[in-house]
């Protein structure tokens, strides 16, 4: 029982000291790039289910919330941060202040976001903004793609679709979606007798993996990483705005009945 108590913060440690790893390697050079992002990717399995198990067993609290935010900080947010300045500051010659400022926007909207996580979160089956470790997978999964394919498309298009022009923006899109009140899915929880829309969602996520697993045995997972995260994001926008459509749509036909 004693062992099992430290569980969720054994877990949590674990998250943030592979966080701080991949920081150390990226700080090693680009050709440590790669194992930073897969350090990253690591410490967002152990996040996924430190809170879950903390829950399972019993033993959430305050301390637990607010060090799996701290943890979150470094990982998912820090260490993303420190992986976009040096990738373009090694292979670019932008301004250096404009290119700390641009890489620092995710641990400063990070920063925000788990603040406000802590105090305002109340939906169980959303968050509200994007979450930290979806925007650290993303921008990771777009760094394996420049690190995979720069030689390639710059070679044979003439143009390289990962360049800081088109990575940039994309790193100042996700970082504001983080303080944003767009919805995005939470994990399902474990089990098919929850509810049809949770087995449904569980049932995706099992997809999801098999797939990734798959992509691993044919190395192509880089890519397999862009398209999940990359749908995710787009995908819950989509289902945001639409959502938003459908009660705009009921409330304006509710005022309408009531006129009548």
């Amino acid at each position: 029982m004693k062992v099992k108590k430290y569980l969720p913060s054994l877990l949590t440690i674990c998250n943030l000291f592979l966080g701080y790893l991949s920081i150390l390697y990226i700080q090693k050079g680009a050709d440590y790039f790669t194992l930073a992002c897969y350090l990253i990717i690591l410490a967002s399995a152990f996040d996924a289910f430190d809170g879950k198990l903390a829950r399972r067993i019993g033993l959430s609290s305050k301390f637990g919330k607010e060090i799996d935010s701290l943890a979150d900080l470094i990982s998912f947010c820090l260490a993303p941060s420190i992986l976009i300045f040096n990738i373009f500051f090694i292979s670019t010659s932008l301004p250096f202040l404009y290119l700390a400022f641009i890489s620092a926007l995710p641990v400063i909207m990070g920063a925000i976001r788990l603040a406000r996580f802590n105090l305002e979160e109340t939906d169980k089956k959303y968050f509200i903004g994007l979450p930290s470790p979806a925007l650290a997978i993303t921008i990771c999964a777009i760094v394996l793609m420049h690190q995979k394919l720069a030689f390639l498309l710059t070679n044979y298009l003439g143009y390289n679709i990962f360049s800081s022009n088109i990575i940039l923006p994309i790193v100042i899109l996700l970082s504001f979606l983080m303080i944003g009140k767009i919805r995005f899915s939470k994990f399902p929880l474990f089990t098919f007798r929850h509810s049809a829309q949770n087995s449904i969602r569980l049932g995706s996520l099992i997809f999801a993996i098999i797939l990734f697993l798959l992509s691993i045995i044919i190395g192509l997972q880089h890519y397999m990483l862009f398209i999940l995260s990359t749908y995710y994001i787009i995908s819950n926008i989509i289902f945001h705005f639409i959502n938003n459509s459908i009660r705009l749509n009921e409330l304006k036909t509710k005022i309408k009945k009531r006129k009548l």
